[in-house]
């Protein structure tokens, strides 16, 4: 009676009472104590007195685990849960997570490792990992409880349906913490179905978890309504001062202060924070988040000393209660950053905004180990706004200090291009210890990504429209579901890469050579009130590293700026009747390159890492204040981040010979009755000549692919410059064939690409297209599904049988083995292009060969004629076959040569290499020129 009136200090006087009676009557350790013990160490913990509710707590467990005769299993596993909570207030995880993994081995051994009962507490201790921010255990463990709870229900197990909700509810909290907002609803939908059986007692908890991620979607009228209802609800049913409330209030106050309306926001959590002290440790959690929250309000009311004061409180008990690595300590001290930046104090800030980051980077490096690449995207996106403070906070406050920039750019590099790093890791690794299961689990993930691309680019005339966007959706979870598999077993025997730090990535860098890492940030004010407008317009920064000194850095402008002219030079470059080249390329190197050039000294080599739209542009083209081009000066190499400089450290031992794939024959069974699209002439070109891609057309299926007789030249002269060479060519040069090619040392491939243009995306983005390729009709969400290269067989569409349409997609190249291929060519059209993500690169077949364990590689900006890339790629593989030039340095050579013959940058400018520099040997020579 006292505990359901909350009056736990007269419930403890009156088992304590009960206790003492029994304890007169009763041998010490007699079963029948336990009832009082676990009660009374249960009232003790609710009024704070931990110490002496775990000394009850484990008396009890005692008697439990040496009474055989007893066997009360739910007993020892509620008490188990019991001192969880005591441990985890006081910041003892080791014994929380002992406690929940004694629970669990007790529930197994009573009730069989599939009931209902497992899956509670499994779904506990998935609570557990992810309170303490560890996601990945987190989600393995829900995801077997929800399995287990599904299997209960169907075996009609008296808890399967609580026990079932409460896994999916737990499932959807995470989801929310890590920003996936879609599969969260998904559980929340799931969890509501069952919901509704049980009656009008359980929705509070779901209520407000729907609340936090419509918020968190921006659907703050459809967040309200939930918080309101929840609040509702449990006043109704425990009264408005019970502690269950003070979760919704706390919601509700957090969708008020992130739309500016702080006089409704500040009383509700005035209100949660009186409801959470009095719950003592109980409401410790809450507690720290509302008065994290009330940090903000102040600070956005001007109020900085109660904010400073606030905030330390809510670190304080964080740091106490989940320990000082776990994400919502970094939230306080982001808070805190922010705090002293609005006071003006720019280095206090910078202090906050380091100890952040490195809990952010711990956490980054976790729970990147597991889970597909679209979810890796989604919880890296949560983080990304810290790049642009840390980076905005260096600039304004402290763009002297080296310091600041070394925290600046050591950010960058840990951040830009991860997940790429991640999925390349896991995918690496598995092959690399490759076993049947293994085998079968890539084999099944390529024949999804094969499923999955014929359908989407081609479609089915058996299939009405609405079961082929089901058939979509299923491949595309099932895609998801084999990446995540993959992670996961990759992950336990792969060595984790030691943490990427500014020290080792400089230690990497050749004593002629400077790293100019690029990179988009948005400038942070810190004293506009929320995150929906502290954020200004998108600019550049880049930041130059040599082996020696200090970092150097410089702002550079607004990035629609750049981009624009970045779009006006690609324009020009990819036509050689326009007379304009130079003057665009002039007027970009002023506003790019040449503030970079004054910190670059006198360094000749340099390492690119573009970000943003400077990755569809080639450096070489670029022209300098004494009218030459930049290749003229230096050597180029484009990295996606100076990260990969630490990746080029690690041997990879090829394992066949040189493999060309070159002149398909692409006509098949009914090619004639389709409408031909004959491929742009070579304007000016000698002897004339197709381009290596095809022109707009409403669809790919509507495309002809013309014979390329140059890329049969090529391939012999590529053959007879190695000393054996596996032929691809004609018939033989099919997409199976390619995909059966497992690390050649060279792989060149000589035909037609594409990349499709998302017309919508780019018609709402008013830019000029980023090359001539197709255009899709309909919108194509995986741009790694809207570029590839054209195979035998391409214009039968799909004559060749199942798996094999003659196409290679960017999805399906990503599935190749070339982990030990020193050298990718891809001599054909747009192989550079794709769909740009700041901080991620280009999802193309760049991407995708990278993906797939390239080293290196040589692919195209724009559309040039079957006949200058024959030429080019001539010269280039004599320059690294005869003379034993380094990757980089070949294909400089055959630019220099062709700017002396007057040449259009539009024919020698289109390719560019990507990854290590060094010749085939491996040996990276001093001499550039």
């Amino acid at each position: 009676v006292f505990t359901m009136k909350g009056e736990y200090a007269k419930a403890v006087a009156s088992t304590q009472r009960a206790l003492e009676i029994k304890e007169r009557v009763l041998p010490p350790n007699d079963f029948s104590l336990t009832i009082s013990l676990n009660n009374l160490g249960l009232f003790n913990f609710q009024i704070g007195n931990y110490e002496k509710a775990e000394a009850l707590l484990q008396r009890a467990l005692s008697i439990y685990e040496n009474s055989p005769h007893h066997p009360q299993y739910l007993r020892i596993s509620s008490t188990l849960h019991s001192l969880v909570a005591i441990y985890y207030l006081r910041g003892d995880h080791a014994k929380a997570e002992w406690a929940l993994r004694r629970a669990l081995a007790v529930q197994e051994q009573a009730y069989g490792a599939g009931s209902g009962e497992v899956a509670y507490t499994l779904t506990v201790l998935a609570e557990h990992y992810r309170i303490t921010g560890d996601y990945v255990q987190a989600e393995l463990l829900i995801q077997r409880a929800v399995a287990l709870a599904e299997k209960a229900a169907d075996e009609k197990q008296p808890v399967a349906g609580t026990t079932l909700e409460t896994a999916l509810l737990a499932l959807a909290v995470l989801y929310i913490e890590k920003g996936d907002y879609d599969r969260a609803e998904a559980a929340l939908e799931r969890e509501r179905a069952i919901l509704e059986k049980l009656g009008p007692d359980y929705p509070a908890d779901h209520l407000d978890a729907l609340a936090r991620v419509s918020r968190l979607k921006g659907e703050f009228d459809k967040a309200e309504q939930a918080s309101l209802r929840a609040i509702a609800l449990l006043e109704k049913l425990h009264g408005p001062d019970h502690f269950y409330v003070a979760a919704p209030l706390l919601s509700l106050a957090t969708l008020y202060y992130q739309r500016g309306e702080y006089a409704k926001a500040e009383p509700l959590l005035q209100r949660a924070l009186a409801i959470s002290q009095k719950a003592a440790g109980t409401g410790e959690p809450i507690a720290a988040s509302v008065l994290d929250l009330l940090g903000n309000v102040q600070s956005a009311k001007g109020e900085y000393a109660k904010a400073d004061r606030l905030f330390h409180e809510a670190l304080t008990l964080r740091e106490k209660l989940f320990g000082p690595k776990h994400p919502a300590v970094a939230q306080t001290l982001d808070n805190l950053a922010t705090l002293s930046a609005a006071k003006g104090d720019g280095a206090q800030a910078l202090r906050f905004q380091a100890r952040a980051n490195e809990i952010d980077e711990h956490n980054v490096s976790l729970n990147l180990t597991t889970g597909s690449e679209r979810q890796k995207l989604i919880y890296l996106r949560t983080l990304s706004d810290k790049v642009d403070k840390t980076i905005s906070l260096q600039a304004r406050f402290a763009p002297g200090d080296g310091r600041a920039r070394e925290q600046a750019i050591a950010l960058v590099l840990q951040r830009k291009g991860r997940v790429l790093d991640a999925m390349t890791d896991s995918l690496a690794s598995l092959r690399r210890h490759l076993k049947v299961e293994d085998q079968e689990l890539l084999g099944q993930l390529n024949a999804t990504t094969a499923q999955l691309s014929r359908l989407v680019l081609h479609g089915s005339e058996h299939m009405p429209p609405a079961e082929q966007r089901k058939r979509i959706t299923t491949l595309e979870e099932q895609k998801e579901k084999l990446e995540a598999e993959i992670s996961r077993r990759s992950a336990g025997f792969y060595n984790r890469p030691q943490p990427v730090t500014l020290a080792a990535v400089r230690q990497t860098i050749p004593a002629g050579a400077a790293l100019v890492e690029f990179a988009v940030y948005r400038p942070f004010d810190p004293k506009r009130p929320d995150n929906q407008t502290a954020y200004g317009e998108p600019r550049y920064v880049a930041y130059v590293v040599r082996g020696q000194g200090e970092v150097q850095w410089k702002e550079l402008g607004e990035a629609k700026e750049i981009d624009d002219a970045v779009a006006a030079l690609r324009g020009a470059l990819g036509d050689p009747r326009r007379k304009d080249a130079r003057h665009l390329a002039r007027a970009l190197d002023e506003k790019l390159m040449r503030p970079v050039r004054a910190l670059a000294g006198d360094a000749s080599q340099l390492l690119i890492s573009p970000d943003g739209q400077l990755n569809l542009m080639p450096f070489e083209a670029l022209v300098d204040e004494r009218e030459r081009y930049l290749v003229e000066r230096y050597a180029f190499t484009y990295l996606t981040s100076g990260r990969d400089l630490l990746r080029m450290q690690v041997v990879r031992e090829s394992r066949a010979k040189p493999t060309v794939v070159a002149d398909p024959t692409f006509d098949g069974p009914g090619a004639t009755q389709m409408a031909r699209v004959d491929a742009a002439r070579r304007p000016g070109a000698p002897g004339g000549g197709r381009r290596r891609s095809v022109t707009a057309a409403r669809s790919l299926s509507e495309v002809y692919f013309a014979p390329l007789g140059g890329t049969a030249d090529e391939a012999g002269t590529i053959q007879r410059l190695f000393r054996e060479v596996n032929m691809l060519t004609g018939a033989r040069a099919t997409e199976s064939a390619l995909k059966a090619v497992e690390a050649p040392r060279v792989l060149h491939v000589a035909t037609h690409g594409f990349f499709l243009q998302d017309t919508r995306t780019a018609a709402a983005d008013n830019r000029p297209a980023a090359t001539r390729g197709v255009n899709a009709s309909a919108r194509i969400e995986n741009p790694l599904l809207r570029s590839g290269l054209a195979l035998a067989g391409a214009n039968a569409r799909g004559a060749g049988g199942e798996g094999d349409d003659g196409i290679l997609t960017s999805l399906e190249a990503s599935g190749l083995n070339l982990w030990g291929t020193k050298l990718v060519v891809l001599s054909a059209c747009d192989t550079g292009l794709g769909e740009v993500r700041n901080g991620e690169g280009v999802y193309g077949l760049r991407r995708a060969f990278v993906l797939a364990g390239a080293e290196s590689l040589l692919m195209s900006l724009w559309p040039v004629s079957d006949y200058s890339t024959r030429r080019l790629m001539t010269s280039y593989y004599e320059n690294l076959v005869r003379h034993g030039m380094g990757r980089a340095t070949a294909l400089r050579q055959v630019q220099l040569k062709m700017i002396g013959e007057g040449r259009h940058p539009f024919y020698w400018a289109n390719f560019i290499q990507t990854g290590e520099w060094a010749n085939l040997e491996g040996e990276r020579s001093e001499d550039l020129d």
